[in-house]
């Protein structure tokens, strides 16, 4: 388990970002994107810093009904799904994770609204510079945002 997916990790979120963006050498070369693109996988990525979530697909499945149910961006985010670097991102899944992914969403979906619905305010999608430099601990008791993994005691949080 990474730092930055501990519920009270002490990193910044500027901290927890280069370091999710430091474990995940695989993630696109913003580079060769659109603007909307690079604004949408900025979003994105910090969406998986401040709820805990690595790259499989069950990370991101908590990332994408986060998204949509504990962020300013609700349904628009579905927008930047439907991008052309996002559909180049799916084309290269395999079906065997996927129908993993499917199986566990029995419990990922339900889990994650309810986190949601009780966070105290929306995660800020866009609007989230000034937040840099606070502690993902501040800043996950500030939102009421609950990680998406256990501790390493394998009690929940």
């Amino acid at each position: 388990m990474h730092a930055f997916q501990h519920q009270r990790s002490e990193q910044t979120l500027a901290q927890g970002l280069a370091e999710y963006v430091a474990v995940n050498p695989m993630l696109a070369d913003s580079r060769s994107m659109s603007t909307q693109a690079k604004e949408f996988f900025r979003c994105h990525d910090l969406a998986h810093v401040v709820y805990g979530c690595d790259v499989a697909l069950n990370d991101e499945a908590v990332v994408k009904i986060a998204s949509m149910l504990g962020t300013t961006a609700g349904l628009r985010v579905l927008k930047g799904y439907r991008l052309h670097e996002s559909l180049q991102i799916y084309r290269e899944l395999h079906v065997s994770g996927v129908l993993l992914s499917i199986i566990s969403s029995v419990v990922i979906v339900p889990r994650t609204a309810l986190r949601c619905f009780a966070q105290r305010a929306r995660w800020p999608w866009a609007e989230n510079q000034q937040y840099m430099q606070s502690s993902l601990r501040e800043l996950r008791h500030r939102f009421g945002i609950k990680v998406a993994h256990f501790e390493a005691t394998g009690s929940g949080v």
